[in-house]
């Protein structure tokens, strides 16, 4: 099943004020959003509870979109066994005729959530002795979520363009921002798992007002007027890209 809505007047009014930082460009609303599902031996989703710092209306919107999808159950000596996941939706709302919104959701990634609530863990501090010399470093985080909500760090994979000796500070930064982590870990059967997960890190150096900077910010929002809720919300209908942590429950269907 296919969800979108249309908005107007004051619920568009808390739609664009609730989530920081939401607005992808000046007449389109983007932001994620992170759901608690509970699974069954099916893999169905049973109960769903969506953030609550969203509007009411937006949030039984968001929890009937994740009613959509379909698990696969985890699998312990033979047995299938529900338990509990976390998804990140991207939420986009598009602009319509007069003062309504289309709006979409699409399914974006399961796994550990974070205990604060938010979609994504806050970004990482670019190292002082980086910014100080103007190095910049693409990376891949991996870490672990461990029963009791701490993570630790696995390894750190750079991009060639990222130039060995450059990595040492960054390698640091990982580490440091693993640790800060506290998570919302999954569940088997009433019991919480560790589960590993994979974080792309980007970070460049550019001045405040730099071309440089002016082209990271368009890229910014292109990535979110572009992405698949928006084109969704656009044409008032879902697709969406499934990316996932190394969950006990596979994603079967995105909705």
């Amino acid at each position: 099943m296919r969800h979108t809505l249309v908005l107007t007047g004051s619920l568009l009014a808390f739609a664009i004020a609730a989530p920081a930082g939401a607005r992808g460009a000046a007449e389109v609303v983007a932001f994620p959003t992170m759901v608690k599902v509970v699974v069954d031996e099916r893999g169905q989703p049973t109960d769903i509870e969506a953030s609550p710092r969203l509007p009411q209306g937006l949030r039984d919107f968001v929890e009937a979109r994740a009613r959509d999808l379909a698990f696969e159950p985890a699998v312990i000596e033979g047995r299938p066994l529900g338990g509990v996941t976390y998804v990140v939706f991207g939420v986009c709302a598009v602009p319509a005729a007069g003062d309504q919104m289309h709006l979409a959701a699409e399914y974006r990634s399961h796994g550990p959530g974070l205990a604060d609530g938010s979609a994504y863990p806050a970004p990482p501090r670019y190292p002082v002795e980086a910014a100080r010399r103007g190095l910049s470093a693409s990376m891949t985080v991996n870490y672990t979520v461990q029963p009791d909500g701490s993570a630790s760090l696995d390894s750190v994979e750079f991009a060639d363009s990222t130039r060995e000796r450059n990595r040492a500070p960054f390698e640091r930064m990982a580490r440091e921002w693993v640790a800060g982590m506290q998570a919302l870990p999954e569940q088997v059967d009433g019991r919480a798992i560790t589960t590993r997960v994979s974080t792309p890190v980007t970070l460049e150096v550019a001045n405040t007002g730099s071309r440089k900077a002016r082209e990271m910010l368009k890229n910014m929002q292109d990535s979110r007027t572009g992405s698949a809720e928006c084109v969704a919300a656009e044409q008032g209908q879902a697709g969406g890209q499934i990316v996932t942590a190394q969950s006990a429950f596979a994603i079967r269907d995105a909705g």
